[in-house]
């Protein structure tokens, strides 16, 4: 057999190339590896330290709830307002307070506008603020009318959160400005002026939410769970202000008793009433009149059962309570996540509850799936018709009691 020569594979120029390429793939994998494992131990050794730099907008204290009140009795879901109207789609931006009289209908917008509507017709009464509005940064500017009430003598009385409170004639839209929120009352400068409520004798009733928030960061005011909000009380005879109580988490809604023997006020962060006391042995003293809601109460107004109304922003929810003694844990939360997205996460459920004279549940209005009504800042009742406002709504809601099968 003749010898067979074996070949050595011949060497190109082009394997040289391959050999190159391969090796520098191998090259930059190996690089990406170790950035990527560089770059996540230095994202778990930052991170904490970042966290802990980094200072978060709010201060929070530390609370607890009773356990909620089961939805049972008084408190059953039903589909009640579901069956509500909603009116004036897009023509009233956010109705937070809404007062009827008659066939006239008067609120506010979150635009800053007071608007007048009678027979349908949505009509500008008056704008405290000035333009532009509609922005986070121009807000205060513009000015937010929130609560709102007429007189005896046919006055509507209206608070801008951010302007003061105001007397607007309804016959011609031209108003008075009687105390501005630049002017310190005990000491302090309202920041979040909200609700008010009206004696037979005048005197004006106010609450101011806070005195560390203002109105565009409510959420922020209800996470911290800070306490200084307070009840004001305004006497248009002297032009004066006083502190009338103090330490309220979140002052809102406030209503006087049909006797006026005494005011409930609504804390929203806590979801608890306060009775202050006008006359009696108690005079000028508060207690609880009602602990543990089932969810935060906005706004109170007098019902045509004879008792009160109170509208529900949102139900406690167990995250919400879970979080309520941990403030390290919200104060954490807040650092990485803004306010608009905090509310995201709040549970949709719309409610009202009927109250008595005693503090009692007697009827609840629901709407478990939130499609109709989510959220109801103040209930105005007038001869068994329910109109619902809303801070964020594009519209305000009817609902005629005589209607609902109970």
């Amino acid at each position: 057999m003749s010898n067979v020569r074996q070949r050595r594979p011949i060497h190109t120029p082009q394997d040289d190339q391959v050999e190159d390429e391969d090796e520098r793939r191998s090259r930059d994998s190996g690089f990406w590896t170790h950035a990527a494992f560089v770059g996540l131990l230095t994202a778990l050794v930052l991170t904490p330290l970042i966290l802990i730099i980094i200072p978060s907008p709010i201060d929070p204290v530390g609370y607890s709830f009773k356990p909620r009140p089961e939805l049972v009795g008084p408190l059953e879901p039903n589909n009640h307002l579901q069956k509500a109207e909603q009116i004036y789609d897009g023509q009233v931006l956010g109705p937070e307070s809404i007062v009827v009289e008659g066939e006239h209908i008067y609120t506010g917008t979150m635009d800053g506008k007071i608007l007048h509507i009678y027979k349908g017709q949505v009509q500008v009464l008056a704008k405290f603020g000035k333009e532009p509005c509609g922005g986070f940064d121009n807000e205060p500017t513009c000015g937010r009318p929130l609560g709102m009430r007429l007189d005896k003598n046919g006055y509507l009385y209206v608070i801008d959160t951010y302007l003061g409170l105001y007397q607007v004639n309804v016959a011609t839209g031209d108003f008075v400005l009687l105390w501005p929120t630049t002017a310190e009352i005990n000491g302090k400068v309202p920041k979040f002026l909200n609700d008010l409520t009206i004696a037979s004798d005048g005197m004006i009733y106010m609450t101011d939410s806070s005195t560390k928030w203002d109105r565009r960061h409510n959420r922020y005011c209800i996470f911290e769970g800070e306490a200084s909000g307070r009840l004001i009380s305004y006497n248009p005879n002297t032009n004066t202000t006083k502190e009338l109580a103090s330490g309220l988490a979140f002052a809102n809604g406030v209503q006087i008793s049909r006797n006026e023997e005494y005011l409930l006020i609504c804390e929203t962060t806590w979801a608890r009433i306060f009775k202050y006391h006008l006359k009696g042995p108690k005079k000028g003293t508060m207690e609880v009149f009602m602990d543990n809601l089932p969810g935060l109460p906005d706004n109170i107004r007098l019902s045509s059962g004879g008792g009160y109304w109170i509208g529900i922003a949102t139900l406690r929810s167990k995250g919400y309570e879970f979080m309520a003694n941990k403030p390290w844990l919200r104060k954490l939360i807040a650092k990485i996540i803004s306010q608009e997205t905090i509310i995201k996460f709040v549970p949709k459920y719309g409610l009202i509850l009927e109250i008595n004279s005693e503090g009692e549940i007697t009827r609840s209005l629901h709407d478990p799936t939130a499609t109709k009504v989510p959220s109801v800042s103040e209930v105005e009742d007038k001869d068994g018709v329910l109109y619902l406002g809303s801070y964020f709504l594009p519209h305000m809601s009817r609902l005629y009691l005589g209607r609902l099968k109970t």
